[in-house]
């Protein structure tokens, strides 16, 4: 295989994508290669691996991704210019990444035959290096290639300073690269890569190597991941759910297929995707993946709460294991995922699960088209059911653990209801019995293009309106920095402007979620954000029931206000608008894929969700949005050496309208289910 095969393009950036997720048809046991004695890498990987991404035919991979719109947006042209400006950029943060195994993306491009897979394995006992990564490639036919590219990491690892030593594991012989220890680093890392005639195998422990040699010889240690009941489970289900799709059978499962997802035999052999399904599987055990995940961003969590181990204590660990599978090019698809999240109930009422955990509790409902006030500049749509009073219950064990107080929930509670200088809000009798099941998220930006952009809004169905008003009002005439405007008849809209730092958002939030590497100051953070909006809008002729809403910008409740009063609102029209991409026309894809009654349904417009970030990366300044997206994002761009550029130069992508034909609606859903829930989503052709 060689670099002129298809695009290099996208390889890369699908394994970085990759690295938080795991394998897909390694339960069947299928040989893609058709080489009978060839074993796949999930029946060697031992049954302790936390997390595994499988792509179970690379070149076939390649050339289906390289038919999706994301693959001929990377191809075009006109991104030439940009993908000069940044190779150097990407090349030194694609190394440091896979630095750890020393097989890196584009090297796994140029030597992959099959199958590529990813696995992260838990060390815990070793307090210093807690887990170990490993990639697996399938070779064969592809000796000239390996062998060059092993001699290349072999000189590339020497330039940079490690020792090579030759060791032999049951007559195969293995290199082990010993790193030049960082300042201060105790521990050496190292680098282990063995390869013959049908795989390489690459890791940053020796032990890892070793022990898959000794299961390719026939002697492992114990069981392998794909005996593994949560993964068998997990993936036949997402597997079969794919192959209905492709069949033809619009997401609804077989008989034989429901049976084996009921509890019939999922172990069988012969099982595999179709070979016209080229795609990705993914496989997680939650809670072990969130403790490497840790080790692997460097989080010194300090002394702020290590929320994994909090998740774990309230019951969260109920939650098994995660997989999909996700297929290129099926039917009007260019993206088409189906995955399952395993959480068998752990107790036998009708909370499901102990503790905090019962917050988990999504009824599903039919599966509704989108409310009239939901306007056609509206970008994303997210509607989810949730037994909210029952889920702040639940919670209280939580905040208490969290903060170290088995008193401070009701506490709070009292407080809220007591305190002569505050709102008197009585959460017990007042707001929680009014607040309905379901919420609906929507977002939307404004040109021209800047850092305010961005628009969010939240609306909560609410049963008493008169109620929840009064609540509102009590609330909010205790804040401080607060207005209350009537630029709808009927509708207090109460508007806050803190006026804070646009340096804070950042720091505040990751602090918060414990993701910042400086300990929390004693002073609590200030809001997260600095303007937004809140009323509570009655039902009227746009809407089937009232709502509390909330808005980070002031602008854009009023105008959802007005459609739902009846009011004329101007720009915008109903949510079947734009041409076969509207909102509602993709609630129709999801009810295609079998949404009939779901939990969550969320619903995007690429084209538009994408323009304004994009245009402000063209202009050097999306680092300055203070959202919770762009924070991401600044975190994950920093590049890895300090010698580097600090963001994306984007400064030489072209217009955005030049491209956003690339850029195609999808859509999600989830369903519960009585073990849990699956997983589906959508981008078109």
């Amino acid at each position: 295989m060689n670099a002129s095969r298809i695009s290099r393009g996208p390889f890369p950036i699908v394994l970085v994508v990759a690295t938080a997720l795991i394998p897909i048809r390694g339960a069947g046991g299928q040989d893609p290669g058709g080489a009978g004695g060839f074993v796949e890498a999930t029946r060697l990987l031992p049954d302790s691996t936390a997390g595994v991404v499988r792509i179970p035919d690379v070149p076939a991979f390649c050339a289906a991704w390289g038919e999706t719109n994301f693959g001929k947006l990377m191809d075009d042209p006109l991104l030439d210019p940009f993908r000069a400006a940044q190779r150097e950029r990407s090349r030194r943060y694609f190394e440091s990444i896979d630095s750890k195994v020393g097989l890196k993306p584009g090297d796994l491009y140029d030597i992959a035959s099959g199958e590529v897979v990813v696995a992260w394995l838990p060390f815990e006992r070793d307090k210093r290096r807690p887990y170990a990564m490993c990639v697996i490639a399938d070779t064969r036919g592809m000796k000239d290639e390996l062998d060059t590219t092993l001699e290349a990491i072999d000189g590339d690892l020497k330039a940079q300073g490690a020792t090579r030593k030759d060791v032999e594991h049951n007559g195969t012989p293995v290199r082990v690269y010993a790193r030049k220890p960082k300042p201060g680093q105790l521990k050496i890392e190292e680098i282990v890569i063995t390869a013959d005639e049908s795989r390489v195998i690459a890791a940053d422990r020796d032990s890892v190597v070793f022990d898959l040699l000794d299961a390719i010889d026939g002697n492992p240690k114990g069981p392998a991941i794909a005996t593994v009941e949560a993964f068998r489970s997990v993936t036949d289900r997402s597997r079969e759910r794919l192959e209905a799709d492709i069949a033809g059978v619009s997401g609804e499962q077989t008989e034989d297929a429901a049976e084996k997802a009921d509890g019939g035999d999922a172990a069988d052999d012969g099982a595999g995707l179709d070979d016209g399904a080229v795609g990705l599987e993914w496989f997680a055990r939650p809670f072990q993946m969130g403790r490497i995940l840790r080790e692997v961003m460097e989080v010194d969590r300090g002394n702020q709460v290590d929320i994994v181990r909090l998740l774990e204590n309230q019951g969260f660990n109920a939650v098994l294991a995660a997989g999909g599978v996700v297929g290129l090019g099926v039917d009007r698809y260019d993206l088409l995922h189906r995955g399952f999240v395993l959480a068998p109930p752990t107790t036998a009422d009708s909370g499901r699960y102990e503790l905090a955990a019962r917050m988990l509790q999504l009824p599903n409902l039919p599966l509704a088209d989108i409310p009239s006030w939901v306007d056609s500049e509206v970008a994303t749509f997210l509607r989810f059911n949730w037994k909210m009073e029952k889920a702040f219950w639940a919670s209280e064990t939580l905040v208490n653990e969290a903060l170290g107080d088995d008193e401070i929930f009701q506490s709070m509670i009292r407080d809220i209801r007591e305190d002569e200088e505050g709102p008197q809000i009585d959460l017990v009798e007042d707001v929680l019995p009014n607040l309905d099941d379901q919420a609906i998220l929507v977002t939307d930006n404004t040109l021209p293009a800047s850092v305010d952009s961005d628009r969010m809004l939240v609306g909560i169905r609410v049963k008493d309106a008169e109620v929840i008003r009064q609540v509102v009002r009590d609330t909010m005439e205790v804040e401080p920095d607060v207005t209350v405007i009537d630029a709808v008849p009927g509708v207090e809209i109460w508007v806050v402007d803190r006026n804070r730092s646009e340096t804070d958002f950042d720091d505040d939030l990751f602090a918060d979620l414990g993701f910042d590497e400086v300990e929390a100051e004693s002073d609590p953070p200030p809001p997260l954000l600095e303007h937004w909006a809140i009323a509570l809008v009655d039902q009227g002729p746009g809407s089937d029931a009232p709502y509390l809403m909330f808005s980070s910008h002031p602008e854009l409740l009023i105008r959802t206000a007005r459609r739902i009063s009846g009011e004329p609102a101007a720009g915008g029209t109903g949510p079947e608008a734009d041409a076969g991409e509207g909102l509602g026309q993709m609630v129709d894809e999801l009810r295609r894929l079998g949404a009939d009654e779901v939990a969550v349904d969320r619903v995007v417009r690429l084209r538009l969700s994408l323009r304004v970030k994009y245009e402000l990366l063209r202009r050097g300044e999306l680092q300055d949005i203070d959202s919770l997206g762009a924070s991401l994002l600044r975190r994950f761009a920093r590049t890895p050496d300090a010698t580097g550029p600090g963001s994306i130069d984007g400064g030489t992508l072209p217009p955005v309208e030049q491209i956003d034909h690339y850029f195609r609606p999808g859509g999600s859903f989830v369903e519960s289910t009585d073990d849990g829930w699956t997983l589906n989503g959508f981008i078109l052709r």
